[in-house]
């Protein structure tokens, strides 16, 4: 049941990556043309490498994306054991699709 889901979600990071290139800069060519990089970024892997800090990977950061602090991010965890322990669980049932079964906890909450 689960595994659909892991299968579904494996599968569409890997056609993902396969339409990604990943572009291999120096530090210093990053610096001189970031425009062009920070273009690149939004449809490739970008990948800066320096000899003394090592490699970093450009991420954009877009809308869906969610960024959260320390602090709500260990309350959202409690939160979520809390309610594990208490049985408020969504269990796919035999035979459900991954989008059935998505649609219902979005339409029992």
């Amino acid at each position: 049941m689960c595994t659909n889901l892991v299968l579904y979600l494996k599968n569409d990071i890997f056609a993902k990556l396969n339409r990604m290139k990943m572009v291999v800069v120096s530090s210093r060519e990053f610096r001189a043309n970031q425009r062009k990089y920070f273009d690149l970024a939004l449809t490739n892997d970008v990948v800066i490498t320096s000899r003394s800090h090592g490699s970093y990977r450009l991420v954009p950061v877009r809308e869906s994306d969610t960024l959260i602090d320390q602090t709500t991010l260990e309350a959202k965890i409690r939160r979520g054991i809390e309610e594990y322990e208490q049985g408020k669980v969504h269990r796919m049932e035999e035979g459900e699709s991954v989008d059935g079964f998505l649609s219902r906890m979005i339409n029992e909450d």
